[in-house]
């Protein structure tokens, strides 16, 4: 610019040069004052160029102030205005975040709508009734969404609702199902039932509901029992397809076999019946408490036409091995059905019962020969020879006694081992309670044969006992064989007309008898007396204790004898009487 300094320190360098009077002093004289003059000219411009721009700002700050005027007006009316509108204000500020709060509930509510409740795709398979693959994939849908839906966290009500509703569809959707498995399920009255793997299906899904789950049962287990009477009726009667195998009443001739084929049917048809539950049901259904009542349900159509003829079969038998042949057949099949089948259902209550009935028949007919040992052992009998033997009754007793232990110990069932031994045990302590009693009633018998008749019937009994069980009772045979000894040393001294009595005086009388009693060897001969015992061992023992015992009560007598000075060679010394004897 003109004023500048850098502009006005130019001029007065130029106005120093040419300070002389010369044309071009004078020239940049005029320069100057030229451009003093421009420069006033310009500052003139400038001048009035504010002017004009401070009028227009006088303008521009007169309209400010009015506008500045207008909004302080306006400014006092809006705060008046707020102040008039803040509860609204307020209101509002709820309303908007009550809205919000309502829009983020209805898009929870339609996501928990569209989560847990069926479409109407779903609504409309149910409704059509067919049961197939899409059926069961919506009976899912509905039991995950009901689980599902009980764990949710909202209010209880829009739960219930839920709910209801799902029970609704899952209710009328397990009816259907129900009726078509009951409509299935006739198949299975057949002999040999075929099933879809639809039923399986159907049958696992009911599984969650029990009462729907032991209806189904229930008639499956009845359609079954049905069958599997007709079949046993026809296995009975007719046999298998063309007669092969035969009838199994063809061999009602023979007991054991007769009734052996029946169970083995029955085990068969068990097995069978059970195979096809298990093909029927899940796993989880086969390992709770149902296949087993289904099972035993089955076979109680079994039940009576079986029972019928075991009792037959049972009642016709006389011979007891006979009848516990029978009764072990039972008791082998009842511990099999046992494991398959619970344990209070009918089929196997009726097999306990025939088992209980066989073994009732056993224990009679082995009372009937026990009551027949007693009957001959009554002192009215007369059965009892001079010989002391055993009677034919005891040894029909312990020839079926020996059978029974016999087979027993050919079975498989050691778990009967204790009852067959105390049903033996308990015939026979009742023979051997009376026999003491009723031979001390045989008049015609000396005591010592009556001990020997004892002895010969235990000894009968040990025999037979002692191969298939312990014999560790011993005390009453010990007791009358003490007994028995007693006995034939007083028919010994008897019969030597000794006087062992030691208060009384040996005579030559009796001296003289009892040398020709001795020399006879009959009367003394305790070999001969003791000869009518079954057991010869009991017999020498017996035998040689009674003369061992005389001689030393002979040794006795005959030292008192000499030593009252009597002549001793009139009586044998003990050695000569021990060697006669």
């Amino acid at each position: 610019p003109l004023d500048g300094t850098e502009m006005r320190q130019a001029l007065e360098t130029l106005a120093a040069t040419y300070s002389t009077q010369t044309v071009d002093s004078r020239r940049h004289r005029d320069v100057r004052s030229e451009m003093q003059e421009h420069t006033q000219r310009l500052d003139a411009d400038f001048v009035r160029a504010l002017g004009e721009v401070n009028a227009v700002f006088t303008d521009l700050e007169a309209s400010v102030q009015h506008l500045d005027a207008q909004c302080s007006g306006l400014r006092v009316q809006v705060n008046s205005a707020l102040r008039a509108t803040e509860s609204v204000s307020a209101q509002a500020s709820l309303l908007v975040d009550e809205q919000r709060e309502l829009a983020m509930r209805s898009t929870v509510a339609r996501g928990v709508l569209e989560a847990f409740t069926l479409t109407d795709a779903d609504t409309k398979v149910l409704d059509a009734g067919v049961i197939d693959d899409a059926y069961f994939d919506v009976l899912d849908r509905v039991d995950r969404t009901r689980r599902e839906c009980q764990r949710l966290n909202i209010e209880q009500t829009a739960v219930s609702d839920l709910l209801a509703q799902l029970a609704q569809h899952e209710e009328s959707a397990y009816a259907a199902l129900l009726r078509w498995v009951l409509a299935e399920i006739r198949v299975l009255s057949r002999d040999a039932p075929e099933f879809s793997t639809r039923l399986k299906q159907a049958l696992a899904r009911l599984e969650s509901h029990p009462v729907l789950f032991a209806t189904a049962t229930a008639e499956i287990a009845s359609a079954r029992c049905d069958a599997l009477h007709r079949a046993f009726l026809a296995a009975l009667v007719r046999g298998g397809p063309n007669g092969t195998p035969r009838p199994i009443e063809a061999h009602a001739g023979d007991p054991q076999r007769f009734v052996g084929d029946m169970l083995a049917w029955v085990h068969q048809a068990c097995a069978s019946e059970r195979e096809l539950l298990d093909t029927m049901f899940s796993r989880s259904a086969m390992q709770s408490a149902h296949v087993p009542h289904m099972l035993a349900a089955a076979l109680a159509g079994v039940a009576r036409p079986l029972e019928i003829r075991m009792q037959q079969t049972v009642a016709e038998l006389a011979a007891p091995a006979a009848v516990y042949r029978i009764d072990s057949l039972l008791g082998f099949y009842k511990t099999l059905f046992a494991r398959v089948c619970s344990a209070d259902s009918s089929f196997v209550q009726t097999v306990d019962s025939l088992a209980a009935q066989a073994r009732d028949k056993l224990a009679a007919s082995l009372d009937a020969l026990a009551d027949a040992v007693i009957s001959d052992l009554d002192v009215q009998s007369g059965v009892v020879s001079p010989a002391l033997d055993v009677p034919a009754s005891l040894h029909a007793l312990l020839a079926a006694v020996a059978d029974i232990l016999r087979l027993h110990e050919d079975s498989v069932q050691s778990h009967e081992a204790s009852s067959v031994a105390a049903l033996v045990t308990s015939v026979i302590g009742r023979v051997q309670s009376q026999v003491h009693e009723l031979v001390q009633q045989l008049g015609h018998l000396r005591p010592y044969e009556q001990s020997m008749l004892e002895l010969n019937i235990w000894s009968s009994i040990h025999d037979t006992l002692s191969a298939f069980m312990s014999m560790q009772d011993t005390t009453s045979a010990d007791a009358l064989i003490d007994t028995l000894q007693e006995q034939l040393l007083g028919v010994l001294k008897q019969k030597s007309h000794l006087p062992f009595d030691s208060d009384t005086k040996v005579s030559e009388e009796s001296i003289e008898l009892f040398n020709h009693t001795l020399k006879a060897a009959m009367d003394l001969d305790v070999s001969r007396l003791t000869s009518r015992l079954n057991n010869h061992a009991v017999a020498r023992q017996v035998s040689e204790h009674v003369i061992q015992k005389f001689v030393q009560d002979y040794a006795r007598v005959y030292q008192q004898y000499i030593d009252s000075g009597s002549d001793a060679s009139t009586l044998l010394s003990p050695d000569s009487v021990s060697t006669l004897l």
